[in-house]
């Protein structure tokens, strides 16, 4: 079974995917793998959406606020509130904040907190209306989540709950590129963008 796609429901994780070989019964044992060649295309995608949502909220203002988000091994794709298009100067520098977190080679680094804990914290980014388990993962982006944990100041960068796979390190996405952003919805506008080598080939 090639596992395509997963979603929680009622405190279950379930798998959606394609019997590519093979027959599937009630009940039948087996073992799940990763494909940890696509999970290292997918973590730098990954990583690089939260550098774009501090990037965008730094060109932008606070009003920004994100309304989905899709990370594979091809792209990153980043929807979020917005009044209209970005003119070419917002959207160079929002391009420049992502690759200059590459180029400062930032930790990130992830802590498993309580979540009233993990609420506390100061300039943590959360998804409006997401439900999210107690505990909850903390990532942050050249920040030290233990110290803001015991009342240290606000991250200079990303701090945001999330529970998917990064990078340990923001040079390992070698290279950022916008290279689309449309209007999906009125106030809602969306990016895709892309890291690596089709990155520095854009």
């Amino acid at each position: 079974v090639v596992v395509e796609e997963t979603q929680s429901f009622a405190g279950f994780v379930l798998h959606v995917g394609t019997v590519a070989e093979g027959a599937l019964a009630l009940g039948a044992a087996g073992t799940a793998t990763v494909d940890y060649g696509r999970r290292r295309k997918i973590a730098p995608n990954h990583s690089m959406t939260h550098a774009l949502n501090f990037a965008l909220r730094s060109v932008l203002g606070s009003t920004v606020d994100q309304r989905g988000s899709l990370c594979d091994d091809a792209k990153l794709r980043f929807d979020f509130t917005a009044k209209g298009a970005l003119s070419e100067e917002q959207l160079r520098a929002v391009e420049a904040e992502c690759q200059a977190q590459i180029e400062r080679k930032l930790p990130v680094t992830a802590a498993v907190l309580p979540l009233d804990k993990a609420m506390a914290l100061p300039g943590l980014r959360a998804v409006f209306g997401e439900q999210y388990p107690d505990p909850v993962r903390v990532l942050s982006i050249g920040g030290d989540i233990e110290a803001m944990a015991a009342g240290g100041e606000a991250p200079e960068l990303s701090l945001e709950l999330c529970g998917g796979t990064h990078v340990t390190n923001t040079e390992e996405a070698k290279a950022f590129a916008l290279v689309q952003e449309e209007a999906i919805a009125k106030g809602v506008r969306r990016i895709t963008a892309v890291t690596g080598e089709a990155a520095e080939a854009a």
